[in-house]
Formats: structure tokens, C-alpha cells, sequence
């Protein structure tokens, strides 16, 4: 027998990379039959597209050995989007703009009620004949 490190025999073995096998995520299946009797391990899903009919199906098996497998059934239908059919995003702003139109009456109001109180202010003056104005105190002296 020959040691595990000797020269010879490390050069002659031949270490070929294990090539990655990409899998499809749906297997194809004649029909629906061929799909149930599909074997899936436990824990595992598998997605069947039908070759001959417009399906597709789910097979799902539980971690426990008593788990039944759990079988769907999609179909596949095409629906044609035309740009007439797109739904236009409303901009929920309705509420905005009844909003807006009762701020503006609220400061339509309180312009109103000021210039009320400056035609009271002026009606006032003119009544009076001079202008509110504050005492003078008369005792106080000023120093030149």
C-alpha cells in the first residue's frame, strides 16, 4: 500500500469540477395525471406546466411521512391590456380642494371683519374730533 502523500500518485489523479445543474422552476407533464403521480420528496414543492392544456400545477409534500401531498390546480388565461383599460390613478384629492375652498372663505370672512373694524376706527376719529391719544403727565419737568 502506498501513502497518501506520495508524489506520484497526487499527480496522475484527475479532479474534475462538479458541473452546477440549473433547474427549470416548472416541470413539464403531459396532463394532470402525470403530475399527481409526479414523486416529490417530503418538505418539498414542485411546479408542473402542462404541455397540452393551459394549467398549471402545484405539488406539495409535508415534513412527516403521514402528510398527504396537497395537490393545486392553476389555469392560465392571457388577458389583453390595452392603454384605454388602464385604471387612471385617482389623486385623492378631493378633500384637499374642499379643504382649500373653506380656507378661502374663512379668510374671505376675516377680511370682511377687518375692514369693518377700520371703518369703525375711522367713523370713531372723525366723531370725536382728535385721535386717541394718551394724558401727558404734567408734573414732570424737563432739565435743559
Amino acid at each position: 500500500m502506498f501513502p497518501t502523500n506520495y508524489p506520484y500518485l497526487m499527480q496522475n489523479q484527475n479532479y474534475a469540477p462538479q458541473q452546477q445543474q440549473t433547474q427549470s422552476p416548472f416541470i413539464p407533464v403531459r396532463n394532470e395525471i402525470e403530475a399527481r403521480n409526479y414523486p416529490v420528496a417530503y418538505g418539498n414543492s414542485v411546479t408542473f406546466k402542462d404541455e397540452n392544456a393551459p394549467y398549471v400545477y402545484s405539488k406539495t409534500m409535508g415534513f412527516s411521512q403521514l402528510d398527504k401531498p396537497v395537490f393545486e390546480k392553476y389555469r392560465l388565461v392571457k388577458e389583453d391590456v390595452q392603454e384605454e383599460e388602464i385604471p387612471k390613478k385617482e389623486c385623492g384629492c378631493e378633500s384637499l380642494k374642499t379643504q382649500i375652498i373653506t380656507l378661502q372663505e374663512q379668510i374671505t370672512s376675516l377680511w370682511s371683519e377687518i375692514e369693518t373694524l377700520k371703518k369703525r376706527k375711522d367713523n370713531e376719529y372723525t366723531r370725536n374730533g382728535k385721535s386717541v391719544q394718551t394724558k401727558s403727565n404734567g408734573n414732570v419737568v424737563t432739565e435743559i
